[in-house]
């Protein structure tokens, strides 16, 4: 049993390094956001299809209708999700785009009560203000600089993909009794499915101007950054802690904000780097809270 904790711990961290590596690709990659996002959905699902045949697996659909249309709306989330983040990806830098997205769990803690019958506790609230501080820190409202390339277009969309990132959580929380995979799969092909009218609609539907280089980068987004990434991710989640996951999967923001400084020489203000550590700081704390109650 500690062997094969060990091994979904090297699991769940590679995933979580493909998956901070995303921004670098998907900024490679000379297509609308609408065809990255359709391409992606497609492709992962076709991926982990094939791993769950050859695990001997099929897919098991729920016979609730309720449940079989939450399913199914969770995945137009999931598209939604997809193609904001990429939006925001080409109109800001990538750490502040990592960054609002990260403040999904706000949106989470603020509908918990709600939706999920679950207490706000005094210590969850500081850690929300926190990282609403440090988000507004972060956009640079309080001291603007040009020369970060920020913008609060971009800052803005990444926010709102986080909302439909927390939609989609919310909705997980919901299908909790369906097969990781089957669940994963569908909401993949509804995102891919549901973009192909959108991207036709705005004229953005097919691949002009790629050539192999970009197939290639496709085709990592699609098969390496969903298909296997996903699949190490569902592997290492049933022999891991839930708090060793929630603190692992900073690895993901960590990952992108060094691509973001490194690869694109991208930075962020005193106050900006000040506002990430509020950020990143607040939601590992809140995850750290949010244990059972004995």
């Amino acid at each position: 049993m500690r062997d094969r904790r060990k091994r979904a711990t090297v699991e769940l961290v590679a995933s979580l390094l493909v998956f901070g590596t995303l921004g670098l690709f998907v900024r490679l990659i000379p297509l609308a956001p609408t065809m990255i996002a359709l391409t992606r959905g497609l492709m992962g699902a076709a991926f982990l299809m094939l791993v769950l045949r050859i695990r001997g697996g099929h897919l098991q659909l729920p016979e609730s209708r309720a449940t079989l249309a939450l399913l199914l709306a969770s995945g137009v989330a999931v598209t939604l999700n997809w193609v904001f983040l990429f939006m925001a990806y080409e109109r800001t830098t990538l750490a502040s785009a990592e960054l609002a997205y990260e403040m999904a769990p706000v949106y989470v803690m603020l509908v918990s009560p709600f939706l999920l019958g679950e207490k706000l506790t005094r210590a969850k609230v500081a850690c929300l203000v926190a990282a609403v501080a440090g988000m507004v820190l972060v956009s640079g409202v309080l001291g603007p600089d040009a020369s970060t390339g920020i913008t609060l277009e971009g800052v803005g969309l990444g926010l709102v993909s986080a909302a439909f990132f927390a939609a989609t959580i919310v909705m997980n929380r919901r299908l909790a009794s369906i097969e990781p995979y089957t669940k994963t799969i569908v909401q993949l092909f509804v995102a891919g499915i549901v973009l192909v009218p959108l991207a036709a609609a705005s004229g953005e539907l097919g691949f002009e101007g790629v050539g192999m280089r970009e197939a290639v980068l496709i085709a990592v987004v699609g098969i390496v950054h969903t298909g296997i990434a996903f699949a190490l991710w569902f592997d290492a989640l049933g022999y891991l802690p839930a708090q060793t996951v929630a603190i692992l999967e900073y690895i993901d923001p960590i990952v992108a904000l060094s691509i973001s400084v490194l690869v694109f020489h991208e930075s962020l203000t005193p106050l900006g780097w000040i506002g990430a550590v509020l950020v990143l700081g607040a939601m590992a704390a809140s995850e750290l809270l949010d244990r059972p109650e004995d």
